[in-house]
């Protein structure tokens, strides 16, 4: 039986605008299960990023509930939620916010320090392996303005999976990278599911939607499709690009 790792019950979120309520997501609900690789996709402004931030708590809601294996955020004060995001998820985004005057080990070592229980030296050595992993290894003493913006990406994703997190949130991480560098990218991130990360990403990239085993579309707040995939292989890539846009083109991509 499939685990639940993640899940919303008739979420909305609305903002107030001149007066108005603008009405962001409307009544969404559905399960993630553990080892998932979830894309949701949609249209500009179909409010595909605001839910990532609702269902990873960084941003609260107007009415519903998102719960965590089980444990629901509307229960949770500030600080256990602040410890929730820092020991059970990890955070991907299109803009690649490293620290600029600390190189890329630095960058992805500093995270793992929050773990108390975990002594510096197998902190250091996670982060070396993961640098080996992302293949920039060799650029571990660089600054993030040293690296192309692949390799900036790679060492954020290293970064992001350094606690060794439960979820796996990415806001379109291939938005501003060329395609060597996207594929890179989408390649790391199929080799984590592979080795049992769960991953929840947003993009509007067909690229990267074919790595997904479920795709979500989100069109005005709502969900209004949604698409299961076999786990990607390259050779299958082209006859699943030419599924995932005859699926596209009935929600009117």
């Amino acid at each position: 039986m499939e685990e639940i790792l993640l899940s919303a019950k008739d979420v909305c979120k609305s903002f107030a605008n001149n007066g108005e309520q603008n009405h962001v997501l409307n009544h969404i609900s559905f399960e993630l299960y553990k080892g998932d690789f979830t894309v949701i996709m949609g249209a500009s402004g179909s409010g595909k990023s605001t839910l990532l931030y609702c269902l990873s708590g960084m941003d609260g809601l107007t009415s519903g509930e998102v719960a965590y294996k089980g444990k629901r955020f509307s229960g949770c004060k500030e600080k256990e939620m602040a410890r929730l995001r820092a020991e059970e998820f990890g955070f991907v985004f299109q803009q690649i916010h490293l620290v600029s005057n600390l190189t890329l080990l630095e960058n992805v070592t500093v995270p793992g320090f929050l773990d108390k229980k975990k002594a510096a030296a197998d902190v250091k050595k996670r982060a070396l392996d993961l640098l080996e992993q992302v293949n920039v290894w060799k650029a571990k003493d660089r600054l993030p303005a040293q690296v192309s913006g692949g390799e900036a990406q790679r060492a954020a994703i290293a970064r992001a999976v350094i606690g060794e997190p439960g979820l796996l949130f990415a806001d379109e991480p291939t938005g501003a990278l060329n395609k060597s560098n996207t594929d890179a990218v989408l390649n790391l991130m199929t080799d984590l599911n592979r080795e049992g990360q769960s991953i929840l990403m947003v993009t509007h990239d067909v690229r990267a939607a074919l790595r997904a085993d479920r795709l979500l579309y989100l069109e005005d707040g709502k969900i209004c499709g949604e698409m299961k995939l076999p786990p990607f292989t390259p050779e299958e890539a082209k006859n699943r690009e030419t599924q995932i846009n005859a699926w596209l083109s009935s929600m009117e991509w």
